[in-house]
């Protein structure tokens, strides 16, 4: 019997499936079956690994900045030590010229001694000029540099914020430098003493020479000479008493000067009383001049010396300790 596109075959009614037969690979499950036991869950994107791309990112980003911040901080550093270095080594320079000047003024001249020679007296009074013009071009260097100093101290603490890391040498070389002011001030107040002392110490020596100088005119029988010269005599023994008072200077030193003044006094009436062939004159005024010279004689050079010295010692060596901490910085 033949059979059309619309007949089908029909199985015998006993005809039953195989139960093991597979289904087709296309078949969807039903809707209630369980997954395997050993099943791995579905993908999907992980949040932690997100976030440990966000942190790592964030501690990148943050040592970039702190290594940026150490770098510039050490650049900035550098160059302010740099320039406090420089200005530093520049009043170093001056200063060694100043402690010449301190040494020779203490060697030299922290000591009065009357009985000096006239060469000893005319060499040391041509020193004293140098030693004056010294210490007046020092007081003002000692200033100027303290200024640069200052200046130089200041700007190690500019931008502290920038410089956390190199603070340490930072405040090391500030700690140098206030070492170093404070040798300059002391070297200031020393400078300026000396301009005072060795004013004096010009009239003094002068007078000395003056007196020396009239010596040898009366050995000379040169008296009319000589009274001249105890005319310049009293007038630098004028100038002499008006610098008495300076520092360091004991009271005896006034003391001295104004008893020399008598004696120039003294000794200019009897020179007089020579010149004019007045001997009754003169053997009155004689024994008064040999008194005024027993009187000078009787003064302790060496303890108004040592006086001198013990006024100025603490300060130099105050100015010394200064300039030896700062050196070993």
């Amino acid at each position: 019997m033949s059979m059309d596109s619309t007949d089908v075959t029909e199985p015998p009614p006993d005809a039953v499936p195989p139960t093991d037969a597979a289904p087709p690979a296309d078949a969807a499950p039903p809707a209630d079956a369980a997954p395997p036991a050993d099943a791995a869950p579905p993908a999907s994107s992980a949040p932690g690994s997100r976030n440990t791309r966000i942190i790592a990112t964030i501690v990148i980003v943050v040592l970039v900045a702190v290594f940026g911040y150490a770098a510039a901080g050490f650049a900035f550093a550098t160059s302010r030590l740099d320039g406090a270095r420089n200005t530093y080594n520049g009043v170093v320079a001056h200063q060694n010229d100043i402690t010449d000047t301190v040494n020779l003024f203490n060697t030299k001249f922290t000591t009065t001694n009357a009985a000096a020679t006239a060469n000893d007296l005319k060499a040391d009074r041509a020193l004293l000029d140098e030693v004056v013009s010294k210490s007046k071009a020092a007081e003002t260097t000692s200033a100027a540099d303290d200024a640069l100093l200052a200046s130089a101290q200041a700007s190690l603490t500019d931008s502290s914020w920038l410089t956390v890391f190199n603070r340490s040498n930072l405040d090391h070389y500030s700690s140098k430098i206030g070492h170093e002011r404070k040798a300059l001030r002391d070297s200031k107040t020393l400078t300026g003493d000396y301009v005072l002392l060795a004013t004096f110490y010009q009239s003094f020596f002068d007078a000395l020479m003056d007196f020396d100088a009239v010596g040898s005119k009366i050995q000379a029988s040169d008296f009319q000479g000589a009274l001249a010269g105890v005319s310049t005599l009293q007038t630098d023994l004028g100038k002499a008493l008006q610098a008495s008072n300076a520092p360091g200077l004991p009271p005896e030193v006034q003391k001295f000067i104004v008893d020399f003044q008598t004696f120039a006094t003294d000794e200019g009436k009897l020179l007089a009383a020579v010149n004019a062939s007045d001997v009754s004159a003169g053997q009155s005024l004689s024994p008064k001049v040999t008194a005024d010279v027993t009187k000078l004689d009787s003064y302790d050079f060496t303890k108004i010396g040592n006086d001198i010295a013990s006024y100025y010692t603490p300060l130099i060596n105050d100015y010394n300790s200064e300039i030896s901490k700062a050196n070993g910085m």
